[in-house]
């Protein structure tokens, strides 16, 4: 068995990435928020309601809305927190 010693770099320090950690805690208590809605509307609506044209659009927008939260989370990881030897980009 081969046991290397794994060397660390700095972590991200400064304004930023403390923002960037706020974010991500807020972000995150918003998409738990928003999940425990699209639960509960789901869970307790009517059968007639639920089949509503309404009720899909509504449900769809939460669904939405929690795509684009949880994209904002990585984004901020990625970009605010992760080590730079690991951040990349495209272009």
């Amino acid at each position: 068995m081969h046991i290397e010693k794994i060397e660390y770099g700095p972590e991200k320090e400064g304004f930023w990435a403390q923002v960037s950690f706020a974010l991500i805690i807020l972000l995150s208590l918003a998409a738990a928020g928003m999940t425990g809605i699209i639960f509960l509307k789901i869970i307790s609506s009517e059968p007639s309601m639920a089949s509503s044209r309404q009720f899909i659009e509504d449900i769809g927008k939460l669904l939405a809305f929690l795509l684009f939260d949880l994209a904002a989370i990585i984004y901020l990881y990625v970009k605010g927190l992760l080590k730079d030897e690991y951040v990349t980009t495209v272009g």
